[in-house]
């Protein structure tokens, strides 16, 4: 299989299988010598040691006893025989000990068999005549049979077996000592060598993230940013491994759908321009003027259509008799040219009512007057804010409940007034309430919550007040702000978007509490 063809996760998983399996082995290869090599060196070398002193230990005592035997049969002092039995007792505790020390080397063992022979000859030989003499008071005797040559001889054959037994001991423990400084620098070799085996391991880490990881994340960066730059005409490479050419194929799927939408609203105007005049004019006659700029308001706007380029949403702000802000939302029923037209005359009497110091009530009243024949239905929201008085007049003609959300995050709703305008006519009141400092209104068309909800049901007021509450208080103060968040976060949530029109606007009072 072609590592190209690896998904990322199985390429990082086979490289650490790989560099742990390998590091693993080297591991067990070192343990097992630390296991027979080093540590078995260092046990017998624990072991051998006091062996070897033992062993001296024990020419001593044979040497002393046969001093003592002599000086016994010189001077017949029971001190110097004392001393002779004695120095035996110890020879035998010295081997006993050596056996228990040396159990289970067979061949030590056998050549301290061979010493106790040889002490038991010298016993026969030397010691035990002498005594026999010496116990019938015939010194004389008893300095023949301890100075006879067989009896030195086998003195003589002692002492050696017994200094031949300590020097194997000796060699042996050499012999270990040598093993386990050889292990030392052996283990040093393993040691430099695993760490050169752990440096490349890293490199070969580093060099594989960057080849299948890092150096394809640029590539594809690169070409979204030239896409992003080249009017999304460039186009983005799959590199990498699968799981990054996925991630490039569905960017460059992206930037196809924006390209194809692009060339659709370039053509759409052009043929608006060349053959549509009116929808043009439309559209430019809603075309909003620059934001009202009010001490302690900050305000913002958007409206966009379900059909064409124009709809029967719209908004309005503009600045009443110096210092109020007057704000307008509307719905008409219906797409397209005609609900234009009806939102187009609503919106214009509506203006033409508060820019002639009317109130809402009476411009709402204005504004109905000319739906006698009208076939459509518009419902309205009208507000005048007093940043001065911290008050808003509304009237809300059927509309749905524009939101306010104080410092306290608070909500207060502003419910219907009176009906829709239509033909129907109708009576309509006012409300005055609080707009504090800190405070936020959010009004809007049912484009924003109509089937926006889950599993297509509509949002709720207190849905967009949560959404609202949500955010940090210095975000509530920037109006462009929280209406760019709340329509995303309605979007993002919604099913068909595109299923109404929808107008939506937010006004903040500074001096928000933090």
């Amino acid at each position: 299989m072609n590592i190209e063809s690896l998904p990322l996760r199985r390429r990082l998983l086979v490289g650490f299988i790989a560099a742990v399996g390998l590091i693993s082995i080297l591991t067990l290869v070192v343990g097992l010598q630390y296991l027979l090599s080093f540590n078995g060196g260092l046990q017998l070398q624990e072991r051998l040691t006091p062996a070897t002193e033992l062993a001296d230990s024990l020419i001593t005592a044979q040497a002393a006893a046969s001093g003592d035997l002599s000086d016994y049969v010189l001077t017949g002092r029971e001190r110097a025989l004392d001393a002779h039995l004695a120095s035996m007792e110890t020879t035998d505790s010295l081997i006993r000990a050596l056996e228990a020390t040396l159990e289970g080397d067979t061949e030590l063992i056998s050549r301290l068999t061979g010493v106790r022979a040889a002490q038991q000859v010298w016993v026969d030989n030397d010691v035990e005549p002498t005594l026999r003499f010496m116990e019938r008071g015939d010194t004389a005797a008893a300095a023949r049979a301890t100075n006879r040559p067989r009896a030195w001889e086998s003195f003589d054959e002692m002492i050696a077996t017994t200094t031949e037994f300590r020097d194997a001991i000796e060699s042996l423990r050499n012999e270990a000592r040598d093993s386990t400084i050889a292990f030392s620098r052996q283990l040093g070799l393993w040691l430099v060598f695993l760490a050169v085996v752990l440096l490349g391991v890293m490199g070969a880490g580093f060099f594989a993230v960057n080849s299948w990881v890092v150096q394809p994340l640029l590539v594809i960066r690169r070409d979204i940013a030239r896409a992003t730059e080249d009017n999304h005409t460039h186009p983005i490479s799959p590199v990498g491994p699968p799981e990054l050419q996925v991630v490039a194929s569905d960017a460059e799927n992206l930037r196809r759908s924006l390209v194809a939408e692009i060339d659709e609203v370039r053509a759409a105007r052009i043929g608006l321009a060349q053959g549509a005049p009116l929808a043009v004019e439309l559209e430019a006659a809603f075309t909003q003027p620059p934001l009202p700029r009010l001490p302690h308001l900050s305000v913002a706007g958007t409206s966009s259509s379900a059909e064409g380029v124009v709809s029967g949403d719209w908004w309005d702000m503009f600045v009443v008799e110096g210092d109020r802000l007057a704000v307008v939302v509307g719905d008409t029923s219906g797409h397209g040219t005609t609900a234009t037209l009806t939102a187009l005359r609503t919106r214009d009497l509506i203006r033409a009512g508060l820019n002639a110091g009317s109130s809402p009530q009476r411009s709402i009243e204005l504004a109905a007057s000319s739906f006698d024949n009208a076939s459509n239905f518009v419902t309205v929201f009208v507000a005048l804010i007093d940043p001065a008085d911290r008050s808003m007049t509304y009237v809300n003609a059927g509309h749905q409940p524009a939101v306010i959300v104080n410092a306290d995050k608070q909500v207060r709703s502003c419910t219907r007034t009176g009906p829709l305008l239509s033909s129907l006519g109708g009576a309509w009141t006012e409300e005055v309430v609080p707009f504090e400092m800190g405070d936020l209104l959010l009004a809007f068309t049912d484009g924003l919550i109509e089937g926006h909800g889950p599993d297509g049901m509509d949002l709720e007021t207190e849905d967009l007040a949560r959404l609202i509450k949500a955010m940090d208080a210095p975000i509530r103060r920037d109006a462009a702000e929280v209406l760019a968040r709340v329509i995303a976060q309605v979007r993002d949530r919604a099913g068909n978007w595109y299923r109404d029109d929808m107008t939506a606007v937010t006004i903040t009072h500074s001096g928000m509490a933090l």
